[in-house]
């Protein structure tokens, strides 16, 4: 082989290297060991991760209505005011004579307070809150076992159905703050926790005003 073709054969040899060098390398390059391509970025990674596994939030409760006293600050004592028999039911006497008493049974769900309302301008001897409705009303008279409650002192709440056992998953709260008397029904609390979609109506009796939700 004379000294051309040996060179020809030289250069030839080279460029078949070198191509096959280039394609190693952008092997390498498309797919690493990691088995993402360059232009992912860890970064960006971990930005997808975080979208996709944050924890959902859950809905905060629903504030009371304007005026509401915070039962939530209110010491528990609902044992203590417990006469169910053969349904649930708590009775109290608030700090002004008022006779209280929550039930639920198949007739309904709710609240009651006997005595003189304070705080209108009418008449009035009853307050009412239940499933569906509150109100004032006068010449109403209690049940026998609505009367003569164990003192429900200032700063004192009785939770009858907690957490939404009663019927309907209703849950009822009632509490003493000063002289003012407030209970509140909540539908379906089991369900909604309070939150904005449920649905509620109490009183409020206070020497001030006195109203109903």
């Amino acid at each position: 082989m004379n000294t051309v073709a040996r060179r020809r054969t030289v250069i030839i040899l080279a460029v078949v290297a070198a191509l096959a060098a280039a394609v190693a390398v952008a092997r390498v390059w498309i797919i690493p060991d990691g088995g993402l391509s360059p232009d992912v970025s860890s970064a960006d990674t971990a930005q997808s991760q975080s979208r996709t596994s944050a924890p959902a939030q859950t809905a905060a409760p629903a504030p009371a209505p304007l005026g509401f006293p915070d039962l939530d600050e209110l010491t528990d004592v609902s044992p203590d005011h417990d006469v169910s028999r053969s349904y649930p039911s708590a009775t109290f006497t608030s700090p002004t004579g008022l006779q209280c008493a929550m039930w639920s049974n198949r007739g309904s769900t709710a609240a009651s307070c006997f005595g003189e309302i304070p705080g209108l301008d009418h008449p009035a001897n009853y307050a009412y809150a239940g499933d569906y409705k509150a109100y004032l009303s006068q010449n109403t008279s209690p049940a026998a076992d609505s009367l003569n409650g164990k003192p429900l002192a200032s700063g004192q709440k009785v939770i009858l159905g907690a957490g939404g056992t009663l019927l309907g998953g209703d849950q009822i709260t009632c509490g003493v703050t000063g002289n003012v008397v407030a209970c509140v029904v909540i539908r379906d609390f089991r369900r909604n926790h309070g939150d904005a979609t449920a649905q509620r109506h109490g009183f409020v009796l206070d020497p001030q005003r006195s109203w109903t939700f």
